[in-house]
């Protein structure tokens, strides 16, 4: 009987077993197919996925694509358009150039012309200049005195004033002549502060100077150089027997000689070293251009110091008068405080007797007014 149960059972168990594993292999089955399907589902969806992105991508790069290329554009043109500007004006300017340089060719071919030309007319006129300097004495006097109105027309110095040129008469209108009766011509007197002079006498030795600078050979060099030194103390000479400064009024005691060619000068002073000594002791200063120009300057500064002197005179001048004028002030301040003391006093008295005291004039007119006195008019009090 147990066995019977026991065998019922286990059938029974076994029947059951095996419905749900029939149960589990169909779920399972099932389950595959779903499992199927939803792979080819999903195969499908992606395969479409990768479609549509495809598609979407290849619209979005050709937007992009028009959308670089337009940017792309833009940008290349803002970049070259400066730069094709730029070209076109670098192209312009070249072009200008090219013709300015051109008319800066012509223009600069006509002045060479002119200037060649200019030379040779220089050339000729020096030329013509040297033979005129050489053979005639008053030219070379005319050209020493133009140089020398020349240094004095750049020195600032004010002609009439701080100097006189070509000076014939003295300051009382009398014609300058020395004891033998002979007339002077100094051809520059300075005019110096505190009414003293500087006479100056221009002297041109260019004669044998030129003959020792064209000289062919040593020999006649030496012998040019001979005419010339005697030429310049034969000028030294000259001014020593003219004796300017003795005519001249407050002149200094000496007058000074200009030799107007550096050249001339530095030669002669170089040959004789005795030369300056030599015309010190007659009383004559040998200057060049460059000693005159140094001349000039000291006296215009001279001139200067002599105004800034006259100026701070002037300056204590007026500085005594205003002192004095302030203590006249000062006095006339005293005096009036005085009287205005003494106008005080006098009015304090005359008010003491308008008000204050027996028998003042106000209580009696008061006093008058009470009794019956007729007025238009009521008194003041002595205090308004």
């Amino acid at each position: 009987m147990t066995a019977t149960i026991i065998t019922i059972v286990s059938l029974a168990l076994a029947i059951a077993l095996g419905y749900m594993l029939l149960q589990a292999r169909e779920t399972n089955a099932r389950l595959g197919e779903q499992v199927r399907i939803l792979g080819q589902e999903q195969a499908r969806l992606h395969d479409q996925s990768l479609l549509v992105f495809k598609d979407a991508a290849s619209q979005l790069l050709a937007q992009q694509g028009h959308a670089m290329k337009d940017a792309n554009e833009q940008r290349l043109n803002d970049i070259l358009n400066p730069f094709k500007n730029n070209l076109d004006a670098l192209r312009a300017t070249i072009e200008a150039y090219k013709s300015q340089q051109g008319r800066d060719t012509a223009a600069l071919q006509q002045q060479i012309k002119d200037l060649s030309d200019v030379n040779r007319s220089v050339g000729k006129e020096a030329r013509e200049l040297t033979q005129a300097l050489r053979g005639d004495s008053k030219v070379q006097g005319d050209w020493g005195e133009l140089v020398l109105k020349q240094i004095l027309d750049l020195s600032g110095l004010e002609e009439g004033l701080n100097y006189e040129v070509q000076v014939t008469r003295d300051d009382n209108g009398e014609i300058l002549k020395n004891d033998q009766g002979g007339r002077l011509r100094p051809d520059v007197i300075f005019n110096l502060p505190d009414k003293k002079r500087l006479v100056i006498d221009s002297k041109v030795s260019l004669t044998a100077y030129t003959d020792y600078v064209n000289a062919g050979d040593e020999n006649l060099r030496q012998a040019a150089l001979k005419r010339h030194l005697a030429s310049v103390r034969k000028h030294v000479d000259e001014l020593d027997g003219k004796s300017y400064q003795r005519w001249v009024k407050n002149s200094a005691d000496f007058v000074m000689m200009f030799i107007p060619n550096e050249p001339a000068y530095l030669l002669a002073m170089s040959a004789d070293s005795d030369l300056w000594a030599y015309a010190f002791q007659r009383q004559v200063v040998i200057v060049s251009p460059t000693h005159l120009i140094s001349v000039v300057r000291l006296i215009d500064q001279l001139w200067s110091r002599d105004r800034q002197t006259k100026n701070a005179l002037d300056i204590a001048e007026e500085a005594g008068k205003m002192i004095d004028k302030f203590s006249d002030f000062v006095k006339d301040l005293k005096n009036i405080d005085k009287a205005l003391q003494s106008a005080q006093k006098a009015y304090d008295d005359a008010s003491k007797k308008l008000s204050e005291g027996r028998g003042n004039l106000m209580g009696r007119i008061q006093k008058i007014s009470d009794m019956g006195a007729k007025a238009t008019k009521q008194l003041p009090s002595i205090d308004d």
